[in-house]
């Protein structure tokens, strides 16, 4: 199969992370300095087809070669609007667009979602309305909301070629706000002849607790290729116990290096889990509808989930800088909702200003509640970020984030956005209206100069970054390996050793010490796997 080679290389940094340039980079050996046994051999350096893909991982359609089937499992759904359920659903929407010029009206992409079974699960994370709800209005929703909201009816229609949506069973975890997927009813339903490349949205999520199974992901399809959306070391640390974050750590690289042959972390945000095989790279794109530039814009706002997370304490004491040069405080919306809305709004004005809930116990949860002054911040409730149009400039202090999705549809509205220097941000430093700062006297300088200039428009260039079409480009280079590296990692072991930790999960996780195992892990609902599953086959065995 002959391709031309890549435009963007993926390569290794002396950090022994790889990372992406613009330009076609030759390997050198002095990059691996850190790591000797990575460095490459002379024969693998003069290989004349070492830049090319190897066949399983080269996913670019063609009219010589076809279209791959792709399998898109991810760890949360619509109508839940959060990163993992938004995003894998629109990446399985443009693989499919992409596929669609050779595919001759046959769906080649399936996005694998978990199904609620408890109706208690589907309230708490869905709503009220969604307790009795049905997976086929579940899917009816998605293809609605892919069609009307995203822009993409085609995709979103399978009697056109577009997507399959498939069901895993699942149970949420309260503790973590996260759902699990129950049995090993993923790769199992999977016929081997249709499992060509798979997309694992979390690997690490997806994997932690899952039942075993003989069918692994990595033996079993051609291709994986792990996406890292979320900072799970951070969240440990901060809401559990300080010792928990190496093991979530160690155990999250366990993970990657057993079932995934590339992985795509969103920024440099995220830990090292296996050095010879990820690469940084945002491969996320935003809708359409936020491509439209709004002039005569004003205002200051923040959107968002109401947590701490979010960097509400960050933004506070930049409130008091402010105040501190300038006399005064910054006017600004604060758009959304979340369970320390009530706390972060005394934040703000005052515990005195706002009206106390009923019932003992209600306790100061932050200094910030006794302020003398109020910051005139409004709280204006959810809302989409599309209808946030007339804003000039987005402030989002949080470094918490992985890559945050408002910030890139803030700056394709047109707005000035003002976040600080860290690695989530760092995809958004190419961007003329993207004001970075380091100090917190910086950002007053910054705010000033947004709030007395007018944005640059963004050039078609520019946009064309932003858009799903170039976010899909970007993770086909990003997921696809070198012949050279494949040689390299072939050469010292690596694909054996990480077959045998696979084999090793499969047979700590079997019986019944297995659902021990993940239940002294952290598991709480979802660790009774092995369980569950006896449970179904002997529910099945009597229907029969």
């Amino acid at each position: 199969m002959k391709r031309s080679a890549s435009s963007l290389s993926c390569y290794p940094s002396s950090a022994g992370v790889n990372e992406c340039s613009p330009k076609s980079v030759m390997p050198r050996a002095s990059s691996w300095t850190s790591f000797d046994e990575y460095s490459y051999t002379l024969e693998e350096l003069n290989m004349h087809d070492g830049d090319l893909p190897t066949v399983e991982s080269d996913l670019r359609p063609s009219q010589e070669t076809g279209c791959r089937n792709f399998w898109v499992v991810t760890t949360a759904s619509l109508p839940w609007m959060t990163g993992t359920a938004v995003n894998p659903l629109l990446r399985a929407a443009h693989l499919s667009k992409m596929n669609r010029e050779y595919a001759h009206g046959v769906s080649t992409v399936t996005l694998v979602i978990p199904w609620l079974e408890s109706p208690q699960d589907r309230v708490q994370i869905y709503g009220d309305a969604w307790g009795k709800k049905t997976r086929e209005e579940q899917d009816a929703y998605i293809r609605t909301w892919l069609a009307e909201r995203a822009g993409l009816p085609l995709e979103a229609d399978l009697s056109h070629g577009g997507i399959q949506i498939q069901f895993y069973p699942a149970r949420l975890h309260s503790g973590m706000n996260s759902i699990f997927p129950m049995g090993d009813s993923i790769c199992s339903s999977i016929p081997a002849e249709k499992a060509d490349v798979c997309f694992l949205e979390e690997p690490e999520h997806l994997n932690w607790y899952r039942a075993p199974g003989k069918d692994w992901w990595s033996s079993k399809f051609n291709h994986v290729v792990g996406i890292g959306h979320t900072n799970y070391k951070a969240y440990v640390r901060e809401h559990f116990l300080l010792v928990g974050a190496p093991i979530v750590g160690t155990i999250s690289s366990l993970m990657v290096r057993a079932y995934c042959h590339k992985l795509i972390k969103l920024s440099g945000v995220l830990q090292t889990y296996a050095p010879e095989k990820e690469v940084v790279m945002n491969v996320h794109g935003i809708r359409s509808e936020f491509l439209k530039e709004t002039p005569g814009k004003q205002g200051i706002y923040f959107i968002g989930k109401l947590l701490w997370a979010k960097g509400f304490d960050k933004l506070i004491d930049l409130q008091t800088q402010y105040r501190k040069e300038t006399g005064e405080y910054f006017e600004m919306d604060v758009i959304g909702s979340g369970p320390e809305e009530l706390e972060i709004q005394r934040a703000f004005q005052g515990r005195s200003i706002l009206e106390k809930p009923s019932g003992g116990g209600d306790f100061p949860k932050s200094r910030y509640e006794f302020r003398k002054h109020a910051i005139p911040a409004t709280f204006a409730g959810r809302r989409d970020h599309a209808e946030c149009r007339l804003y000039k400039i987005f402030v989002n202090a949080s470094i918490t984030e992985v890559l945050c999705t408002t910030t890139a549809e803030a700056i394709a509205m047109g707005k000035f956005v003002i976040v600080p220097a860290h690695p989530s941000n760092d995809f958004f430093v190419q961007f003329p209206n993207c004001l970075q700062y380091s100090s917190k006297k910086e950002f007053v300088t910054l705010l000033r100069y947004a709030l007395t200039h007018d944005p640059e428009p963004l050039t078609p260039e520019l946009k064309h970054l932003l858009t799903w079409e170039a976010a899909t480009e970007r993770c086909l280079e990003a997921a696809a390996i070198s012949r050279r590296d494949a040689a390299r990692l072939e050469r010292i072991g690596k694909t054996k050793s990480d077959h045998y930790i696979a084999k090793m999960h499969y047979e700590l996780g079997k019986g019944k010490k297995g659902d021990v195992i993940r239940k002294f892990l952290g598991g709480g609902p979802v660790s009774d796997q092995v369980h569950y599953e006896t449970t179904l086959k002997s529910v099945s065995t009597e229907r029969s």
